[in-house]
């Protein structure tokens, strides 16, 4: 069971302070992105499971092999109408896709988290599903495979996971939608459970894809034959990490 999503972090010195800090405007204070919610279709009164995805490498797929017949129903934008997010209805079994756009600023994830939460609150399961390169993953036996899932779930989100049941460990952290969504999952006592893709390469092929065709088999309830992926790099840009 997942129970601490989060913590503070004070500047080690108060060198790291802005000495102007606590002297913003009443403006800025309430400068809020605007985020508009626009239904294609009537809203739906419940949803039975809710899948929601971030990470750009496994977006092609997911368009691909689950998405390519459902019906868009929603889309998710900011002030400039942008999306920032889509919601697909798979199937006539209640089952929903919201896919986070690839440019999503995790910045106003908790406007877009609270924005969305009467959606949430209409859900049965909240599945989520997020990616990280393998040298994200801290630990001292990193499987020798192309990828693999660690979970969180939360305290009523256990018997969400038949598979896959390999808790994310201590010290690794999860940042993004997916985990703010499982942080308030856990608050409002939501049945939620969050995976995280590990894999050692930059684009998704069918071999690195397994674990997720498998998850998305249990919650789809079907059965994925002979699937055969190729994803695109999205090494398409520059990128320093200091």
């Amino acid at each position: 069971m997942a129970t601490y999503f989060g913590e503070v972090v004070f500047p080690s010195s108060r060198a790291f302070w802005d000495e102007y800090e606590g002297e913003e405007s009443i403006d800025e204070l309430q400068d809020e992105p605007h985020i508009n919610i626009i239904w294609l279709k009537d809203k739906p009164t419940s949803m039975k499971k809710f899948v929601l995805v971030e990470g750009e490498i496994i977006i092609d797929f997911l368009k691909e092999f689950l998405c390519h017949d459902s019906e868009k129903i929603c889309a998710i934008q900011n002030e400039y109408n942008k999306e920032l997010a889509v919601i697909y209805q798979v199937n006539e079994e209640d089952l929903y896709i919201c896919i986070i756009a690839p440019s999503f600023d995790t910045k106003i994830a908790g406007d877009f988290i609270i924005k969305i939460s009467d959606i949430l609150s209409i859900c049965k399961s909240i599945y989520l599903i997020s990616w990280r390169h393998v040298s994200h993953y801290k630990s001292a036996n990193i499987p020798a495979v192309p990828s693999f899932l660690r979970c969180l779930y939360t305290k009523s989100g256990n018997n969400l996971c038949k598979s896959h049941k390999e808790l994310l460990e201590q010290p690794n952290i999860i940042y993004g939608v997916a985990a703010g969504i499982l942080s308030y999952a856990q608050m409002m006592d939501f049945q939620s459970v969050l995976y995280v893709l590990y894999t050692d390469t930059f684009v998704l092929d069918s071999i690195a894809a397994k674990p997720l065709i498998e998850i998305f088999a249990e919650i789809s309830n079907q059965i994925l034959h002979n699937i055969s992926f190729a994803g695109k790099s999205f090494f398409n840009k520059g990128n320093l990490y200091m």
